[in-house]
Formats: C-alpha cells, sequence, structure tokens
C-alpha cells in the first residue's frame, strides 16, 4: 500500500509552499557520532553532530538506543526547541529489507525488522526507532527516504560465488546520490546518463558503480566485501575468516569483532582518523603501514567498481568525511588519477538530502511509501 501526501496548490510557488509547511527535524546517526538538523522554510537554522560513546561497551548496536535517545532529548531541550510547532521528522533509514528508492513512512514493520537486527547491525538502525519515539509523542509524521538498503543491483552483482549467500546493496545511499547528482550538474551531463565510481569514506566506506544514474553495484562494506575502514573489516581471507568464527561460540561476539573492532580501530586502537595523522607525521612506522594498507585497499576497490561500466567513468567522486583529509586524497589520487577526472566532495551531504526528501513529500511532490518488509 502507498499513502499520498498533500497535492501541490496551484498558483503558489514552491517555495512558500515550502516556507508554509515551517520546520522538519533531521536525526542521523553513525558509528561515533549524532547529527541532528533543524530546517525552516526549506533552509538549515540550526545543526549539530554531538559525539557518541557508549556510556558502557555494547556488543549490540540496539543497546544503544536508550543513550542515543536521551541525548538527542538533551539536544533538544538545550535549545528550547518545540516539536509541537514542527511538520515532520526525517531520519536516515537503517538495515531492513532492499527497497525502492524514495521516501517511506517509519512503522511496526520497519521498527521490529531495525530492532531485531534481522538484516545487520548499524548505527542507523537507531534513528528511525529514536524519530518515531519523538514523532509518537508529539502526533508528527515519522519518515525514512533513500536508506542504505536502496537496491538497484543488475543481475550479476547479486551472485557472491556460493549458492545460497547472495550479494547484496548496502551503501551510503543518500550521500552517494547527492554527490553523483551534483558531478552529474558540474560535468553538464543529465544525472540519468552518469557513469561514475563513488567512494564514499566515513566511519563505514561505500564504494559503487554508478551506470546511466544507476546504483547498479557496491561493494557491502558491512560484513561483505571493499576495503577495511575505521572499524570495519572489509573482505578477509575466507580461512581465517572460519578459524575467527569456530574460536568464538557467540555469534554476535564476532560480528563485534569485524565491525567495532577492526580496520583502523584493530591494528592500531583507536577509531580517531585524525589521530592516526598525528601518529603518521609524528613517523610511527605502524600507522604510516597500515593507513597506506588502507588507502591501497580502496584504490583497489575504486578500479573493481569501474569494470562494470565497460568504459572509464565520466568521473570518481570522493566524498565522505574521511575526504576532509588532503593526505589521504592526495594518495588516492596517486593510484587513480589515470582512470578518470577525480572530484572531491567532502563531507556527508545527508542531512540536506534528508530534508529535501521531507518537503518534497510534504508537498506530494512524491509518494510516502508503506514498508511491507
Amino acid at each position: 500500500m502507498r499513502l499520498s501526501a498533500r497535492r501541490n496548490t496551484r498558483g503558489t510557488s514552491r517555495q512558500a509552499r515550502i516556507r508554509k509547511l515551517g520546520r522538519v527535524l533531521v536525526i542521523n546517526m553513525g558509528g561515533t557520532s549524532t547529527k541532528l538538523a533543524i530546517y525552516s522554510g526549506g533552509e538549515v537554522v540550526h545543526e549539530e553532530q554531538l559525539r557518541f560513546t557508549p556510556p558502557s561497551p555494547v556488543k549490540q548496536v540496539q543497546e544503544e538506543l536508550r543513550p542515543r535517545l536521551a541525548q538527542v532529548r538533551a539536544f533538544l531541550d538545550s535549545v528550547g526547541v518545540n516539536l509541537d510547532k514542527f511538520s515532520a521528522i526525517m531520519a536516515r533509514g537503517g538495515l531492513m529489507a532492499p527497497v525502492a528508492a524514495g521516501v517511506y513512512r517509519i512503522n511496526k514493520k520497519m521498527l521490529d525488522d531495525l530492532a531485531s537486527g534481522t538484516y545487520g547491525e548499524h548505527a542507523s538502525n537507531l534513528c528511525p526507532q529514536v524519530a518515531f519515539e519523538l514523532a509518537s509523542e508529539h502526533g508528527l509524521p515519522a519518515l525514512i527516504a533513500d536508506p542504505i538498503v536502496v537496491d538497484e543491483f543488475i543481475a550479476p552483482a547479486r551472485i557472491s560465488g556460493f549458492t545460497g549467500i547472495p550479494r547484496v546493496s548496502r551503501q551510503h545511499t543518500l550521500n552517494v546520490r547527492a554527490v553523483a547528482r551534483r558531478a552529474a550538474a558540474q560535468l553538464g551531463i543529465p544525472f540519468s546518463r552518469l557513469n561514475a565510481v563513488v567512494a564514499h569514506l566515513g566511519s563505514g566506506f561505500s564504494i559503487v558503480t554508478i551506470r546511466r544514474g544507476k546504483l547498479i553495484d557496491n561493494c557491502d562494506a558491512m560484513l561483505g566485501e571493499g576495503p577495511f575502514s575505521i572499524e570495519r573489516a572489509g573482505v578477509l581471507p575466507l580461512r581465517g575468516v572460519l578459524d575467527l568464527a569456530y574460536s568464538h561460540p557467540d555469534r554476535r561476539e564476532v560480528e563485534y569483532l569485524l565491525t567495532k573492532r577492526s580496520g583502523l580501530a584493530g591494528y592500531l586502537g583507536t577509531n580517531r582518523f585524525p589521530e592516526v595523522e598525528k601518529r603518521i607525521d609524528a613517523k610511527d612506522p605502524e600507522a604510516r603501514l597500515i593507513y597506506n594498507a588502507m588507502v591501497y585497499q580502496i584504490a583497489k576497490n575504486v578500479c573493481a567498481y569501474a569494470a562494470p561500466l565497460k568504459r572509464a567513468p565520466d568521473v570518481i567522486i570522493i566524498t565522505g568525511g574521511l575526504a576532509h583529509s588532503k593526505r589521504l586524497v592526495r594518495d588516492l589520487r596517486a593510484y587513480l588519477r589515470w582512470l578518470a577526472p577525480i572530484a572531491v566532495i567532502p563531507g556527508e551531504n545527508e542531512m540536506a538530502a534528508l530534508a529535501e526528501a521531507a518537503y518534497s513529500a510534504l508537498l506530494g511532490e512524491q509518494l510516502i511509501r508503506e514498508y511491507q518488509g
């Protein structure tokens, strides 16, 4: 079932109608932070990034729900926000059943799938849960848009090499689509004709193939493939994975090690990239080696995900929080400049993309879909 939002009012400019809608709260949780933004009339009026450290070690993301919710409530109280006067709460979507791109109402089935971790564990699973609780208290619509699990895979991309273990589509959909549209505009071509590889480098990494505007393949870096990242292992030798799994009776313990205590955090004991750069500057040989290996793996994957295009990409896009690092961008350019032009779009454009999706849905420009699972 699909729910239609309000129809546009004729004779009124879009911007005027957006202004009438008023305020929207946007919530976006990553592994180590919670981003909050208040939009009014389509423009951001307050934005905050709250660093998050669990009050005690956790082995399941769901254990962070109450501390995260309390942190959000404390922030809203501190800035005097009255949600009764808002039009909607828009949250980043989490790991759930594959869906088409678009806006979805947060419903019980979605909340159940996210809380259970059926489709995987990630901090983004908490966003719709927090949004729903806050929205329910104030009678507001609670929505998500373009979640991690948007699936536009071509058929060969689903085959893994072992019957019964399909490859699945999971990526930083919001930012990948936002920066790809921006790059297409800069190149002067429609998004529907863009052929690109996007390397989203944040607390987690996504390497995505875009062919004619569709996200046709990607590395599932949660517990699948791709380069190791800040806390995640990426692809590993299978024999070693078997040894690790059989040495731990608790599956969740293994998942915790591979998603929270791997990558830079596992090798160097920190999930703070600036600290790694400081150690490199201080001539720490281990930090230099592990950093170089991460860059090497990112570059290898970018080249691999260019192959489905059967041609050189129009552009390689480096984005995400780590794209602010001049060292990282310089070192990736050394590997990739032969392949295609490189566009660097630092940061994550997810907040603005979420807000735009909320206003578009509230105006009736796109359907508010019902998640079926």
